[in-house]
């Protein structure tokens, strides 16, 4: 029997334990908001729109010290024609004269490297849509913070940037660097605050001023009613979309005397969800799989998708 999801506008009515009950009502499942970490998107996205945590996360990350950051831009969607793959960052900021995307990645795969180009073409393609020549591209950082090791090498960072073959003290210039952060190698970085902070992230063990900071603050953010309630509507959204989903799937098998219609079906609401950066922790909870069985039909999509 379908169960009726109430309107955002009845949603927004409700009280912090009405809200909480309507999660139970629609048997919604997702993290505690108490094993939130600074690794969770959503906690991840509430601190880093403060400027002094965006800052201070990429002066400890880069080793530099960043200009005044503007209010940091949340889930910002690119997507320059109608037709085209678009992305949703988790963080855009800018210091006036450089660009930072900053994404929390918390499953490792093998198009990682892919997903960085295309997501550095596309920053580099609407800043040039906005008006720009390719002369006033500003330097800009494409960052992926991994909670497992992207390439198995035990590094805690990756650093790339064009170099010539022939030559590799000649550098092309571009004003473009992609760096992966390797969390899970903490204890191998000789920076003390990129250190404190990666494993921070990690582990959750605050050991600096600054990550101790973050720690007072992840605690004051959801304590916050507004953190809690915009938290429990995003999963009830997020659950009733993946719901929606499989009751369509089971109708389009029914419908064409196929069974494989439903399984079909959720596999397209996996890529889908995957594409609009929904952990896969959560998707895997509401298609009824395991995180394995997820992580392989990404695999399986994204080689499918490369090879067209």
């Amino acid at each position: 029997m379908e169960v009726k999801l109430r309107s955002l506008s009845e949603l927004e009515r409700l009280e912090t334990a009405e809200l909480e009950r309507e999660c139970r009502r629609l048997r919604v499942r997702f993290k505690p908001v108490e094993e939130l970490t600074f690794a969770d998107d959503f906690l991840f996205g509430a601190l880093m729109y403060r400027r002094e945590v965006c800052a201070g996360v990429i002066e400890r990350l880069l080793g530099i010290r960043a200009g005044k950051i503007t209010y940091p831009e949340l889930q910002k969607v690119i997507s320059p024609f109608y037709d085209s793959k678009g992305i949703r960052l988790d963080v855009l900021a800018r210091d006036g004269k450089t660009l930072y995307n900053i994404e929390m990645q918390t499953v490792a795969h093998a198009s990682l490297p892919l997903r960085m180009r295309y997501y550095q073409g596309l920053l580099d393609m609407d800043l040039l849509m906005k008006g720009q020549d390719y002369g006033d591209l500003c330097q800009g950082y494409v960052i992926f913070i991994c909670r497992a090791d992207p390439f198995d090498r035990n590094l805690p960072a990756y650093t790339f940037e064009n170099v010539c073959h022939e030559d590799s003290s000649l550098k092309l210039g571009d004003k473009s660097q992609k760096i992966f952060y390797n969390v899970s190698a903490w204890e191998s970085d000789c920076d003390g605050e990129r250190r404190s902070l990666l494993r921070y992230i990690d582990s959750g063990n605050a050991t600096s001023a600054f990550t101790r900071r973050l720690e007072e603050l992840s605690k004051e953010v959801k304590g916050s009613n507004k953190f809690r309630r915009q938290y429990m509507m995003q999963n009830i959204y997020i659950n009733d979309a993946i719901y929606h989903g499989r009751e369509m799937g089971r109708a389009e098998g029914i419908a064409t005397g196929i069974s494989l219609g439903v399984e079909q079906a959720t596999r397209r609401n996996i890529l889908g969800a995957y594409e609009k950066n929904i952990p896969v922790g959560v998707i895997a909870s509401f298609v009824g799989k395991s995180e394995a069985e997820v992580q392989e039909i990404i695999r399986q999509g994204q080689a499918e998708a490369s090879s067209r």
